[in-house]
C-alpha cells in the first residue's frame, strides 16, 4: 500500500532539524529592484527589525525552502521520477482529483496540497557584518564594461552563523528513512547536501555567492504515545 500524501488529518511523526547555517561566501537576499528609502546602496539585503530596535539581514525560510525544493526536483528527475512544474496548475488539479501526487508535491506541497516541510526564517546568531561592493554593467557584444552603468550592492560577509530550524511532518527521515516512502530518502539527500556545503541561496549564485553549510546539526523525532506528543529519538546529523 502506498503512503498517503494528504495525511494532514493525523500526526504520525514530527521531525525537527536544528543547527547553524554558515555562509562560506558572501550572501545577500535582495529586497527587489528598488532599494529601501534612504538606502546608501543600489542593491540592499532584506532586513528584519527586532523588538529591541536592532536591524539585521536575515534569510527568509521561503527562500531556502525554494532552493531545497529545486534541488529535490533535480535529484528526483535524475532518479527517473516524474516531476511537474510547481506552476503547472492543471497537473496539481489532476493530482488532487486522483489523489495521486508526485513525490515533490508530496514533500513541499502544491496549490492543491499543503507542504510537509516548514523552514523557519533564519536569523543571525550574533552580529552579521556587511560590506559594500561596486559593480559595473557588462556589454555582451563588446565583452567589456558598459559605460555609465555602475551600481553598489551590500553583502553579508562570509563566516556568519545563522539559526536554522526546519520541521518535517509525517515523513520519516531520521535515524533512517522509512523503506516504503521515497520522500524520506529524497529529503535525506537534500539535508546531506546542506551538511556538505553544497547549497546556495540568494543572489549572485553564478559567481559563487550564497554558499551555505549546516554545522552542528541535530534532529529530534516526536511521536504520539499514550495520547501525548513525546520525543522518541534524537541525534546528530553527521
Amino acid at each position: 500500500m502506498s503512503k498517503r500524501y494528504d495525511d494532514f488529518d493525523i500526526l504520525e511523526v514530527l521531525t525537527r532539524v536544528r543547527g547553524s547555517l554558515v555562509n562560506e561566501t558572501p550572501l545577500r537576499i535582495g529586497v527587489g529592484r528598488e532599494p529601501p528609502l534612504g538606502s546608501a546602496v543600489d542593491l540592499a539585503p532584506l532586513r528584519v527589525r527586532f523588538a529591541d530596535g536592532r536591524s539585521a539581514p536575515y534569510i527568509p525560510g521561503s527562500s531556502l525552502k525554494g532552493v531545497l525544493r529545486s534541488l529535490a526536483e533535480s535529484i528526483a528527475r535524475a532518479q527517473g521520477l516524474f516531476v511537474h512544474s510547481p506552476w503547472d496548475f492543471e497537473a496539481a488539479k489532476s493530482e488532487k482529483e486522483n489523489n495521486s501526487y508526485c513525490v515533490i508535491c508530496g514533500i513541499f506541497g502544491s496549490t492543491r496540497l499543503a507542504s510537509h516541510v516548514r523552514v523557519y526564517d533564519i536569523y543571525p546568531e550574533g552580529h552579521a557584518s556587511t560590506f559594500v561592493k561596486t559593480g559595473v554593467g557588462i556589454n555582451r557584444d563588446f565583452r567589456g564594461a558598459q559605460p555609465e552603468v555602475l551600481y553598489t550592492e551590500e553583502q553579508v560577509v562570509p563566516g556568519v552563523r545563522w539559526k536554522f530550524k526546519m520541521d518535517v511532518l509525517n515523513i520519516r527521515i531520521f535515524p533512517e528513512p522509512a523503506p516504503n516512502d521515497e520522500r524520506g530518502r529524497l529529503l535525506r539527500q537534500v539535508i546531506d547536501m546542506l551538511v556538505r556545503g553544497m547549497v546556495q541561496v540568494g543572489a549572485r549564485k553564478t559567481i559563487g555567492y550564497g554558499l551555505v553549510k549546516l554545522e552542528g546539526g541535530g534532529y529530534e523525532v516526536y511521536e504520539v504515545k499514550g495520547g501525548a506528543l513525546v520525543k522518541t529519538k534524537e541525534g546528530d546529523i553527521a
